[in-house]
């Protein structure tokens, strides 16, 4: 049983998420269009409710997660790209005064 105490624990998160009890297909949309895009956003509905989604997204993201819907984020929306300054992480940082004034 040394397995589960070693593993578990980082993992433990996983009793109280909302998608436990949802079908796992539903997390792995085939595209994200068309279909497969209200297939993500149902995803997504079932992650704004979760009580762990910080957890599952800081889990994603370091254990490098490349496809499926985790912690409310898509793949592309967990990849890194030339704009995004910082890594995606699940705890917002505040905003500074320049983007203050430049928020939409």
């Amino acid at each position: 049983m040394a397995f589960q105490t070693s593993v578990l624990p980082a993992v433990s998160w996983l009793r109280r998420a909302a998608c436990r009890t949802e079908d796992p297909e539903l997390f792995f949309p085939i595209s994200a269009t068309g279909p497969g895009q209200a297939q993500q956003d149902r995803a997504k509905a079932v992650c704004a409710r979760c009580p762990v989604r910080p957890a599952c997204l800081d889990y994603a993201l370091t254990t490098g997660q490349e496809h499926g819907i985790w912690g409310g984020t898509a793949p592309e929306e967990r990849r890194p790209t030339p704009n995004r300054r910082t890594p995606l992480h699940s705890t917002p940082r505040p905003m500074t005064a320049h983007e203050h004034r430049h928020a939409g």
